[in-house]
């Protein structure tokens, strides 16, 4: 929920701070270029910098910049069959669009009949992209904190900004990694070690996911 709230404000600020700017050339890359530079700011302190930023965000909005998300049919086609012992027993997705705001998700959840689940989770941000970075607090600071209960810890998987959450007692986690400021990977799971849920994001084609970060954008 307060990843949700952050993403609103930020838009809302971006889409406020864009009126009355001249239309750049390309929008698409202007609002990568303000998605780094914000994220930059946030990690700094700068606020000159994040002002700065947002300005130019809402500049790229300004201009109607569209972006449609990936068929999720086309996300599940990353998602393996299997991963090590964990079988597919479910998948779903979706296409959802809120107040012209569209994204996309594909879901696959994998057992391995001992009482281990995974939930493997593949969203496209859609219009949303370069913001859906900005949701997620810990794309711009380290965390590193361990204790007898578990860890928690921001990585890199595969050359990406990751997050992992483990708790020893219990055997559950979570590892979510950002690709392209646009695609989320997200794995859950319950009665398994912390391997599992690497294994598992090591099984999707990253790099392939990576490439479709132009697909969808609306061009002028």
């Amino acid at each position: 929920m307060k990843a949700k709230a952050t993403l609103a404000i930020v838009l809302a600020c971006a889409m406020a701070a864009g009126c009355g700017q001249e239309k750049p050339q390309d929008p698409a890359s202007k609002m990568e270029r303000a998605t780094r530079e914000i994220g930059e700011a946030a990690k700094s302190g700068n606020m000159a910098q994040m002002g700065s930023a947002v300005k130019e965000m809402g500049s790229a909005f300004s201009e109607g910049t569209r972006v449609e998300p990936v068929d999720f049919r086309e996300l599940a086609k990353l998602l393996p069959e299997s991963i090590g012992a964990l079988k597919k027993v479910a998948n779903e997705g979706a296409k959802r669009n809120v107040v012209g705001v569209a994204s996309s998700q594909a879901q696959a959840t994998y057992e391995n009949g001992k009482g281990g689940r995974l939930v493997l989770e593949l969203t496209d941000a859609g219009s949303m992209t370069g913001l859906a970075s900005m949701a997620l607090a810990w794309v711009n600071v380290d965390i590193d904190k361990e204790g007898s209960d578990g860890y928690e810890k921001t990585t890199n998987v595969a050359g990406r900004k990751a997050y992992e959450r483990y708790s020893k007692p219990r055997r559950t986690g979570e590892l979510d990694v950002i690709v392209a400021g646009r695609f989320i990977v997200s794995a859950k799971a319950t009665g398994l070690d912390m391997a599992a849920f690497k294994e598992a994001v090591g099984k999707l084609d990253l790099d392939k996911l990576e490439a479709m970060r132009t697909t969808g954008v609306a061009k002028k």
